[in-house]
């Protein structure tokens, strides 16, 4: 894993070992010997994990200089580097204000070398992924192949429907939430059909109305104030391939009216250019619009429907797909594992009943981005219920409520349910509920409700 660090220490004796650490473990490492010249460092280079020491020569105890540097230098951003703190005097009191002041973690001397190791790799790896997420122009990550599981009766069917219609050259029209694999999907049918070219993807939502025809159909030098050179469009890109349109619905008119001439004529001419010329690519659109409502509002053409949706599939959600979200999860686990070089977890029964209770709003997208943080986060050779940042749904959420009954009988059931699926555990069944272990044990006491556990 890449990534430089600095060590920030007064005795050269813990900076020897702290390097020595690292650097069998691949880690790239810098040192400064006061807070001085370590301020010097980060001005002059780029860092992205300090290691602090909290005591200097004018105050061995308080950790007060180290504290001071915090607030000066710790500004969290995915440009600045992150701060774990260490010292000899471990206090509670001392950690506390240290993270407060905007340390990410800390340690007390003497370390555990394995503990310290965990616990350097969790941080850049954070960094890297609030990096990679502010990042202007992000690129998109699409879910390995073997991680589309089609295990459920939903997915085999569309797997059937993508298998019959990817060898053809007919536009398809991907419909569903958000998250549930469009682009992938996308890519799948790319990879089935006997295309030649690449796959283009693009996302319309992020196009202004002026760039519009400079990004699908190109532009020539001089066209425009800034048009330096000849660029090509992504009809031209996607050329003997597949050009990819996401998030289809939110085009403006004038855009609409653009793209439509192309998909009636197979026709357009770049920016500046009275050459004409033909795509030669497949179209995939997709949306998780309701497109319908759209058209009788008026602010989708109904032609430029009629011209997508050749073929129409849609994705279902996660939540409907119950049989593939464990194996799904323990995929995500492995990968990210892998990408961040850290131990791989394993899912505990309670964390396997909290992720089948949820509701996924966010699919398979937001199950990916959940595995990677616990994997980021889990010290533990198990990830459990309390470390996964989800709260079960045991109804969809504009379902009707069956039967009545007090609200002292409601809170009775979501206690023993919550304690079931945490299998007693009940530190993990208060971070369900949402309340804290001490609340929750109160409840129990309130209502007898006993646990197996000692």
């Amino acid at each position: 894993m890449q990534g430089t660090l600095l060590i920030v220490d007064d005795k050269a004796d813990i900076r020897l070992s702290l390097h020595l650490l690292l650097k069998n473990s691949g880690f790239n490492t810098l040192q400064s010997s006061s807070l001085s010249a370590a301020a010097q460092t980060l001005a002059q280079q780029p860092i992205d994990l300090v290691l602090l020491d909290m005591n200097y020569e004018l105050d061995t105890t308080s950790g007060q200089e180290g504290l001071n540097f915090l607030s000066e230098h710790a500004a969290r951003g995915p440009s600045s580097p992150a701060f774990i703190a260490m010292t000899a005097w471990s206090s509670v009191t001392l950690a506390v204000e240290a993270m407060q002041r905007g340390a990410v973690d800390f340690f007390a001397k003497p370390w555990d070398n394995h503990a310290v190791l965990m616990m350097v790799k969790k941080h850049l790896g954070l960094r890297h992924m609030a990096k990679a997420r502010h990042s202007a122009a992000p690129v998109s990550k699409p879910v390995p192949d073997k991680a589309l599981l089609w295990l459920s009766p939903q997915m085999q069917t569309l797997k059937k429907q993508l298998d019959r219609v990817a060898p053809t050259g007919a536009n398809i029209l991907l419909r569903g939430e958000n998250g549930t694999g469009k682009s992938h999907i996308a890519q799948y049918l790319h990879q089935q059909s006997a295309r030649t070219g690449g796959l283009v993807s693009v996302n319309m939502a992020a196009i202004p109305d002026s760039l519009f025809e400079s990004e699908l159909f190109g532009h020539v030098k001089g066209a425009f104030t800034d048009a330096r050179q000849d660029r090509e469009g992504r009809f031209s890109q996607a050329s003997g391939g597949t050009l990819f349109l996401d998030e289809i619905a939110t085009l403006s008119e004038s855009q609409q009216a653009k793209l439509l001439r192309v998909l009636e004529s197979g026709e357009y001419e770049p920016v500046g250019s009275d050459k004409t010329r033909h795509a030669e690519c497949r179209l995939i659109s997709a949306t998780n619009a309701d497109l319908e409502t759209l058209q009788t509002q008026g602010v989708f053409r109904q032609d430029l429907y009629f011209r997508l949706n050749t073929i129409e599939l849609t994705l279902p959600p996660l939540r409907q797909r119950s049989d593939e979200i464990i194996p799904l999860a323990r995929h995500f686990i492995s990968a990210h594992a892998k990408r961040y070089e850290l131990p791989e977890p394993v899912l505990s029964d309670c964390a396997c009943n909290a992720l089948q209770a949820y509701h996924w709003p966010g699919n398979v997208r937001e199950l990916s981005h959940i595995m990677e943080r616990a994997v980021l986060m889990c010290d533990e050779p198990e990830i459990t219920a309390a470390q996964l940042p989800i709260k079960p749904e045991n109804t969809a959420p504009d379902g009707p409520i069956s039967e009545l009954v007090t609200l002292e009988q409601a809170e009775q059931k979501l206690i023993k349910m919550a304690l079931s699926q945490c299998l007693d555990n009940v530190e993990e069944a208060s971070v369900l509920l949402g309340i804290s272990k001490s609340a929750l044990y109160r409840r129990m006491d309130k209502f007898n409700i006993k646990t197996r556990q000692p």
